[in-house]
C-alpha cells in the first residue's frame, strides 16, 4: 500500500510493506528517509489514504479496524474509528471534503465513517 503526499514542495510517502506498520518517508535530495512509523494495527495494513488539505491519514487493516492519524507537534496521533464490520477492512478513501471516508470490507459492505465530536470519530 502506497500513498503520496506532496504539499508545500515537501514530498512524503506512506508505505506499508505487507505488515502491520505504516512507514512515512520524506524525500531529501535523491534519497527517501524514514521519518515516522505508525504502529497501532494488529493485522496486515490493507488501505491507506492521505488527505491533502487536512493532512490526515486514514488506515485500515485485516484486524477490522480503521485509524485516523493526525500530526500534532511532529508526532502522528491515532484515533480508533468505531467500524462495526465482521470481516477484514480491505480499502479506504477520503471524501473530497475530507470530513468522511468510505471503508470497504471482505463482507462486501461499504461503511461511510464521519466525525462525531463525542466519539472523536
Amino acid at each position: 500500500m502506497i500513498t503520496l503526499h506532496d504539499t508545500y514542495l515537501l514530498a512524503e510517502i506512506a508505505v506499508s510493506p505487507n505488515n502491520t506498520v505504516v512507514n512515512i518517508y520524506e524525500k531529501k535530495g535523491k534519497d527517501w528517509v524514514k521519518i515516522h512509523e505508525l504502529t497501532e494495527h494488529s493485522g496486515q495494513i490493507t488501505g491507506i489514504d492521505w488527505a491533502p488539505v487536512s493532512n490526515r491519514i486514514v488506515t485500515c487493516a485485516s484486524d477490522r479496524n480503521a485509524y485516523v492519524w493526525t500530526l500534532k507537534d511532529g508526532v502522528w496521533k491515532p484515533t480508533l474509528v468505531l467500524v462495526r464490520i465482521n470481516r477484514a477492512a480491505t480499502c479506504v478513501k477520503w471524501s473530497p471534503q475530507e470530513n468522511k471516508f468510505a471503508l470497504g470490507s471482505g463482507a462486501r459492505l461499504i461503511s461511510v465513517c464521519y466525525f462525531e465530536k463525542e466519539n472523536d470519530w
